[in-house]
C-alpha cells in the first residue's frame, strides 16, 4: 500500500500554527467574494518557456492567457479546416480524463522514439471506417470522417504538436472527469460516447465505464512518467477542471455523478503531486467552486465566465511566473478587465502596455473595445484607423472600425458597411468578427447585401452552428419565412445545437401550420433538457391546439 504525505510530529505543529490558513475560521469570510487558496509553486515559469496544455475545454480557456503572458503553447497551432470542426481546433483534441492523457501522450512517445513519421499502422487502431470507405478518429471530437490520405496528414499534424510535450519546460495537465467510452476490440478509449451511426451500428464493440481512483492515479503518474522519460526537467502543473459534467451515463442524478467524479479526479491530482517530484498541484477547481457563483459562471451553470478564467490565470501568473515582460503582464491584465466588463481598467491597462511596447496590437485591440464600451466611439476610431494601417490583414480591427462608426453615429452606416466589405475578404474573418457585426448587417445593408453577408459565415463555417443565427434573422427581417426555417433545420442536425435555436424552429413551423413537425422537434428539445420551461411552455400550446381540433 502507498503511503500519503508522512510528517514529524514537531512538522505537523509547526504547519498549523505558522500558517494564517490553516484554520476555517479564519477563511470562512472569504466566501462572499473570489476565493485564492494559498500555495507554494516548487518551481517557476518564464516568458518565453513553453508550456504544453493537455486536458479539458478548461484547458483550452487557459491557453490564449499564457500566451498573452509571453509564453509558448504549442496547442494553440493545432490547426483544423473549418469544414472539419465546429470549434476551435485545439478543443477537438480534449482528453478529458487520465487515460486519455496516458493513450495520446504514449502514442506520441512511441513515434517520436521510432522516427517520426506517422503510418497507418499507428492510425488503424484508432480510425472506423465508415461505410462509403471514409475514417472517422475515435480520439477527436466529432469531426467528419475523411480519406485515408487526409486522416494521415491529419494525424501527422496532431503528432507534431503533441510532440513537442517531450521537450517543453513544464506540462500543464486538466483532467475533468472520470466517464469513459472503451473500445473493446482494441482496448483503447474513445474521445466521447459513440454517436456515429455506423458506430451505434456496431453497439457490441463499446463499453461504458466509470473510472476507478486507482485507474486514474495510474494513468496520470504514466502520462507524467512517459513525458519525463524523454524529458527529465519538465515541471508539471496539475489542476483538475472546475467544469461539471455536462450529462451522465451512469444513471444517476447529474449533481451526484459530477461531485464523485470531481472527489475523485481532484484525489488522483492531490496524490499525483504527492507522489512525484516538481508535481505541483493549482486550486483552479477549488477557486471556481469556493468563490461566490455570480461572478463564476455562465448563466449555464457548466462554464466557467471567461472574465473568472482570467482571473484563475492572473493568480496563476502571480504564483507561478518568475520575473517576465511586464507589457505581457498587463495586457494580460487588460484582457481580464475587459472581461469583467471593467472597462475603465481595461482602458488605463491597455494604455499602459503600449506606453512599455507601442507595437502591441492586442493591446490596441483592448483598448479599441474599451473605448467602444465607454460611448467613445470617436476616440475609438482614431486608435483603429491608425492600427489598420500598420496591420491591414487584421480583419479584427477592421470590424472594430465599423462597430466604432456606427456606434458614434448610426449615419454613416454606409461608411461602417464599407469597413465591414473590406474585412470579409481577409483570410482573418472568423465567426467572431461575424457575430460581432450582425446588428450593422441587419439595420443598414441593403437586403442583398444583408443576405450575402450573412451567408458568408455558414459557407465558411458549415459546422458552426453560431454561424446560422444571422442568416436566419436576416431572412426573417425580410419576410422569408420559408427559407428562415430550411435553414434552421439544417442547422438543428448539427451537434451541441441550442435548445433556442431548435425552439425558434418549432415556433416559426407552427406559423407555417406545421405543428406536428413542431412537436416533434419541441420533445426532441425535452429529451435533452427535461425541465426546460419555454419547450414545456410551447409543448402545453401544441398539446391544446390538437385538443381543440
Amino acid at each position: 500500500m502507498t503511503r500519503g504525505q508522512v510528517l514529524s510530529y514537531d512538522e505537523a505543529r509547526s504547519h498549523k500554527r505558522g500558517s494564517p490558513v490553516a484554520r476555517w475560521a479564519n477563511i470562512s469570510g472569504e466566501f462572499a467574494q473570489d476565493v485564492w487558496p494559498k500555495i507554494q509553486p516548487s518551481f517557476r515559469i518564464r516568458p518565453g518557456q513553453t508550456v504544453f496544455t493537455i486536458g479539458s475545454c478548461f484547458a483550452r480557456n487557459i491557453e490564449r492567457f499564457l500566451v498573452d503572458a509571453g509564453c509558448l503553447v504549442p496547442m494553440q497551432e493545432l490547426y483544423l479546416p473549418p469544414e472539419e470542426w465546429h470549434g476551435g481546433a485545439n478543443s477537438a483534441m480534449n482528453k478529458f480524463h487520465p487515460p486519455a492523457f496516458r493513450q495520446c501522450l504514449s502514442w506520441t512517445a512511441g513515434i517520436l522514439d521510432r522516427d517520426g513519421l506517422v503510418g497507418w499502422a499507428d492510425c488503424a487502431p484508432m480510425a472506423f471506417e465508415t461505410s462509403d470507405g471514409r475514417f472517422f478518429d475515435m480520439e477527436m471530437a466529432a469531426t467528419p470522417p475523411v480519406t485515408r490520405e487526409r486522416f494521415l496528414e491529419r494525424r501527422q499534424h496532431i503528432y507534431e504538436v503533441f510532440s513537442t510535450a517531450f521537450s517543453a519546460d513544464c506540462l500543464m495537465m486538466t483532467p475533468g472527469l472520470i466517464e469513459a467510452w472503451r473500445d473493446k476490440d482494441t482496448g483503447l478509449y474513445l474521445h466521447e460516447a459513440p454517436t456515429l451511426k455506423g458506430m451505434t451500428i456496431a453497439r457490441q464493440r463499446w463499453e461504458f465505464e466509470i473510472l476507478s481512483y486507482e485507474q486514474c492515479l495510474a494513468d496520470l503518474l504514466a502520462a507524467i512518467d512517459a513525458v519525463r522519460a524523454r524529458n527529465p526537467g519538465v515541471n508539471v502543473l496539475i489542476t483538475t477542471s472546475p467544469v461539471p459534467l455536462s450529462a451522465t451515463f451512469s444513471g444517476q442524478d447529474v449533481r451526484i455523478a459530477n461531485a464523485y467524479s470531481k472527489s475523485v479526479l481532484r484525489a488522483v491530482c492531490g496524490a499525483a503531486a504527492m507522489q512525484r517530484p516538481l508535481v505541483d498541484y493549482f486550486p483552479s477547481y477549488e477557486a471556481a467552486t469556493l468563490s461566490a457563483p455570480d461572478t463564476v459562471w455562465e448563466e449555464d451553470r457548466l462554464h466557467v465566465a471567461s472574465g473568472f478564467v482570467g482571473k484563475i490565470v492572473a493568480y496563476l501568473l502571480d504564483q507561478y511566473l518568475d520575473g517576465g515582460d511586464e507589457a505581457a503582464r498587463g495586457l494580460q491584465r487588460a484582457r481580464t478587465f475587459l472581461l469583467n466588463d471593467r472597462f475603465d481598467e481595461a482602458e488605463a491597462a491597455a494604455r499602459a502596455v503600449l506606453e512599455l511596447r507601442p507595437d502591441e496590437v492586442e493591446a490596441a485591440v483592448v483598448l479599441a473595445e474599451a473605448l467602444i464600451r465607454l460611448m467613445r466611439s470617436p476616440e475609438a476610431e482614431v486608435e483603429l484607423r491608425r492600427w489598420i494601417g500598420l496591420h491591414p490583414e487584421r480583419a479584427d480591427l477592421r470590424v472594430a472600425l465599423a462597430r466604432a462608426i456606427f456606434r458614434g453615429d448610426h449615419r454613416r452606416g454606409a461608411e461602417a458597411l464599407a469597413e465591414v466589405e473590406a474585412a470579409v475578404d481577409l483570410p482573418t474573418m472568423g465567426l467572431t468578427e461575424f457575430r460581432a457585426i450582425g446588428e450593422l448587417i441587419r439595420r443598414r445593408a441593403a437586403p442583398d447585401a444583408a443576405e450575402r453577408l450573412s451567408r458568408m459565415p455558414v459557407d465558411r463555417f458549415p459546422l458552426h452552428v453560431e454561424g446560422y443565427g444571422l442568416l436566419v434573422n436576416v431572412l426573417l427581417d425580410q419576410h422569408r419565412t420559408d427559407e428562415a426555417i430550411e435553414v434552421l433545420r439544417q442547422a438543428s442536425k448539427l451537434r451541441r445545437v441550442p435548445a433556442a435555436l431548435r425552439l425558434q424552429l418549432a415556433e416559426l413551423l407552427i406559423g407555417a401550420g406545421q405543428e406536428a413537425e413542431a412537436e416533434t422537434v419541441v420533445r426532441a428539445v425535452l429529451k435533452l433538457e427535461p425541465d426546460q420551461a419555454a419547450a414545456k411552455a410551447l409543448l402545453a400550446r401544441l398539446e391544446g391546439v390538437r385538443a381543440g381540433a
